[in-house]
């Protein structure tokens, strides 16, 4: 008896999402840790990284990708930006200490950084 089903490739999760899920994992508890003064710019990391994993599952279930990844490179400059800006000494003023450490900057950006690639190759396949 065979069946009328093709093959099985083998599955591989989207790692787009996957990458954007382990910095929400990553960043979400340090937004919590925010002074009241910066809490409206946790409230915005917080948002973005949500839009983000939202764009990221409508990039794995639509058909035409190339408007919503576009939407997605947005919101993920808008996260760069964001995240620099609460890293930025300038910002908060001489007496108080940036929301996030040089240390947490660093492993935040290297998390843009990866999803940044994945979505440049992602973009790059579409067009191509």
């Amino acid at each position: 008896m065979q069946s009328d089903m093709p093959p099985q490739k083998n599955y591989e999760p989207f790692r787009l999402k996957e990458k954007i899920g382990e910095m929400i994992q990553y960043g979400r508890p340090l937004t919590k840790q925010f002074s009241r003064k910066d809490r409206d710019l946790a409230d915005d990391l917080r948002g973005c990284m949500l839009r983000m994993y939202h764009l990221a599952v409508e990039l794995e279930k639509k058909y035409y990708r190339k408007t919503t990844a576009q939407e997605l490179d947005v919101e993920l400059d808008w996260m760069r930006n964001l995240v620099r800006l609460a890293a930025d000494k300038k910002c908060c003023g001489a007496k108080f200490a940036p929301p996030l450490s040089t240390h947490q900057y660093e492993v935040w950006a290297r998390y843009n950084e990866e999803i940044g690639r994945l979505l440049g190759k992602y973009i790059a396949s579409l067009k191509g």
